[in-house]
């Protein structure tokens, strides 16, 4: 969550810097918050994701335009959080991953997964006169860090002690992510997907399971 709201946070002072920024600058530059919501597939049939995973990236771009075209190419950088809150809390055995699933009679409030990416995005993009956008992508992201948050009662002790348990390092998770992006809107506001071909976990070492990303983009410039 720290991470959503310092992202949400730059966004919003992007988007005031925004205002005193000339024409040509927003023609070859391009700032935007995604906000979605990952829709998990292939999952073991241990683990229940909750119905909404929300999650952020928070990118920029330079645009190459072709020629005096609306058309353009645009490479970036971003940061992207995934959050999959569940059922299970993970383990490793014998070098490999798995999730979980906490017993009926342990009470708990949360346990969640997170993964942060560091990503290189790339765009064909459209902007027409009147700011319709269009683009479509590919996007390549290095595993920043993995890990899990659990609130709840104490499973460790077997007792009823409220406690929470953070593991900053999950293993086997996959260090490189790809998948396509596509992105459709008016202005500011646009909607937006992300299509992801590579699995969570590095294969034969934990569930091969991966993301669908739907959700909008807001682009201050």
């Amino acid at each position: 969550m720290k991470n959503i709201l310092v992202i949400i946070l730059s966004t919003l002072v992007i988007n005031a810097f925004s205002q005193v920024v000339t024409d040509e600058t927003k023609r070859k530059f391009t700032f935007g918050l995604d906000v979605f919501a990952d829709l998990w597939q292939d999952v073991p049939k241990d683990l229940d994701p909750k119905t909404i995973n929300p999650g952020v990236n928070v990118f920029g771009s330079y645009n190459f335009m072709l020629g005096e075209s609306n058309f353009s190419l645009s490479p970036g950088i971003g940061i992207g959080v995934h959050n999959m809150f569940n059922n299970c809390r993970t383990v490793t055995i014998n070098d490999s991953t798995y999730f979980e699933s906490i017993p009926d009679s342990i009470s708990y409030k949360r346990t969640k997964f997170v993964a942060t990416y560091f990503d290189i995005p790339f765009e064909f993009r459209f902007k027409s006169k009147t700011e319709v956008r269009f683009a479509v992508g590919f996007k390549f992201g290095f595993l920043m860090k993995a890990q899990t948050k659990y609130k709840g009662d104490d499973y460790a002790e077997g007792n009823k002690n409220l406690v929470i348990y953070k593991k900053g390092k999950i293993k086997n998770v996959e260090k490189n992510r790809y998948g396509f992006t596509a992105r459709l809107g008016y202005k500011w506001f646009n909607l937006w997907g992300y299509y992801q071909l590579s699995t969570l976990f590095a294969e034969g070492k934990g569930p091969e399971m991966y993301p669908i990303s739907i959700g909008i983009t807001i682009i201050p410039f």
